[in-house]
This record gives C-alpha cells, structure tokens and sequence, in this order.
C-alpha cells in the first residue's frame, strides 16, 4: 500500500501534483506544489513546533481577519534605573502581519526574523553612551526621527566643527581608551586588548566584554570583538560595536532556533546537503497540463500581493517609475 504523505493544517495538495522520492527513500509533495489557506489554528499549531529560548514567547492572535504574530519578552524595562523597582515583566515588540496563502516555510521564518529583531531592539537599548555627564542610548530605536532629521540639519556646522577639538591631539592608545571609558552595554564594560593601523590605513581594535554580576544577553559576555575602522572616532568605535553585538544575537538566534527539532539556520547545517535537497525538490518532469496550472496558481498569488495603487502623493511619487518599467496599471 502506497505511504500516505502527511499534510499540516492549512495545506493542500494541487491536483495531479507529483510526489518526489527522496535519495533516503522517502516520499514527498515540495511547498511548491501546495497551496496555502492558513488560519490561526495552522500558525498556532506552527508555533508549537517552534523553540528557541524560554524567555521569548511567541503569540499569535486575529484582528479584523488579518493572523499576526508577536514577540513577548521576559526582561526588565531598559530605561529604568537600576536602583528602582524592576521587576521581570512580558514587553512586546511589534505585528508580523501573516497572510493566509503564505507558505508554511515562510511563517516560521516570519517567526525566526521576529525573534531577531525582537533581540536587536533590546541589544541598541542596552547599549550606553556616557556624554556631557548624561547617560543615553543613541542606537534605541524610540528616537524621534521626524525631529532627528531636522536637528541634524540644524547641527551640522556644530559637528563639523567638533571634529577639530584636542580629542585628537590624543594618542591613538589614549583615543581608543578614552571612548571606551564612556560607553557600556547591560553594565558590561570594555577592555581593550590589541589596537594596531594595517599599511592600508585600516585601524583593527579587538575588545573584550567583562561583567562580574551577569548579563542580559549574556553570549556577549567574555566575548572578543574584533574591530575594523577607517579612524578612531567615537563615532565609527562605536556603529561598529553596535554591529558586532547585533550580530552576536543574531549568531545566537541562528544556532538556537529550532522548528520540531531541526535547527534550520545553525552554521553547522552542510550548504551542500541543503543545496542537494532543494535540487531533489525541483528536478521533476511536470505533466504539461500541471505545469499550466502551477504557473497560473503562482501568477494568482503574487497578483494578491500587489497593494491597490489610488490617486494621491504617494501613488504620484511613483508614478514615473511604475510606467517607466510597464509595471501594472493605476487604479482609478
């Protein structure tokens, strides 16, 4: 008797499409010859599957017909001072919008990206700048950027002219050390361990992250960055730090996150048996009547994803390039 190939909720199967033996053996229909009708109940039953870190919970909920997801974080509010209050509490980051035909594939890595920004938005708020006797966190994401925009406008002769103060009188060991000394992430410190100018003019900085009490995000702590700089200002040491925290999270997400299991996105994963994999999928001889119907069932789908173009400032804005390259028609 031929093995029934399971289907999870919200799929089913295109008529005549065909099922692909494995090189294990094994029997299967690829996404590609489904089709999709998620409902809460199917991303619900998705997210079971999921597992990435007990302190990040992942909900999904309907408003007005439309499914979403959202991040729920275990944690602490960032902005409050260390000697108030502070109790753990659940803080949630934004709506991942979840359309009904998104392939089932696509939803957990829907989820996989929310988790990882969820982890951004906390790693550019634990980040600290010590200026003008004011502690603030320059890369939170609250910023008023309306109001950004225009006080950068205002300010930058001011800046241009900052860039000419003693600091740079300074050693290159004495630049490095000072910026250090005024920065700081979840009361973490930085410590300097090599600081070196390649021929080309490139400076490569690698810092240590020390913290004696524990830390939030703790897979930064006792780890070593490795820098590369155009110069030693302030402003570059510190965009690049961001950088490589934010990556540091997002290494971590990657080896942690697991659908039923299976870590997906883990470095450790061959690209080689993925790149098999995909290759089993796709090498079939289509019926000529299916192959009709897959191109057509594909045109439908992205069809459903253009938004309705109506008159106004932003349909005006791209007007030009819309008809430039023969897109699609306006709306009247």
């Amino acid at each position: 008797m031929e093995k029934k190939i399971e289907l999870r909720l919200g799929e089913q199967v295109m008529p005549e499409a065909p099922v692909v033996e494995l090189s294990n053996g094994e029997l299967c229909i690829p996404q590609h010859y489904l089709t999709y009708h998620h409902t809460l109940e199917s991303v619900e039953a998705l997210i079971c599957s999921i597992d990435y870190d007990p302190r990040y919970l992942i909900f999904a909920a309907q408003d007005d017909s439309c499914i979403y997801i959202q991040v729920g974080v275990v944690g602490h509010d960032n902005y409050k001072k260390s000697d108030m209050n502070n109790d753990s509490k659940l803080l949630f980051g934004r709506k991942w919008r979840v359309e009904p035909e998104l392939p089932t594939s696509e939803i957990i890595q829907t989820v996989f990206l929310a988790i990882k920004k969820a982890r951004e938005h906390e790693v550019r708020e634990l980040f600290k700048l010590n200026i003008q006797d004011s502690i603030t966190t320059p890369f939170n994401t609250h910023i008023d950027l309306p109001l950004m925009a225009e006080f950068y406008t205002l300010n930058r002769e001011r800046n241009e002219h900052k860039k000419a103060s003693s600091y740079w009188n300074l050693t290159a060991l004495e630049r490095v050390e000072e910026i250090l000394s005024c920065i700081s992430y979840d009361d973490c410190q930085f410590k300097l361990i090599h600081l070196e100018q390649r021929a080309n003019g490139l400076w490569l900085i690698d810092l240590e992250i020390h913290n004696e009490q524990g830390s939030h995000l703790s897979e930064a702590v006792g780890r070593t960055l490795y820098l590369q700089v155009n110069d030693l200002s302030l402003n570059l040491i510190c965009r690049e730090i961001m950088q490589e925290l934010i990556r540091i999270s997002d290494a971590h997400v990657d080896a942690h996150f697991s659908y039923k299991g299976f870590h997906r996105f883990d470095p450790s994963i061959e690209i080689t048996e993925v790149a098999h994999l995909s290759q089993q999928t796709r090498k079939v001889e289509l019926a000529e009547d299916f192959e009709r119907e897959l191109i057509k069932n594909n045109y439908l789908t992205d069809q459903m994803r253009i938004p309705p173009l109506k008159q106004g400032p932003l349909t005006e804005k791209y007007r030009e390039v819309i008809e430039r390259f023969g897109l699609y028609r306006y709306e009247q």
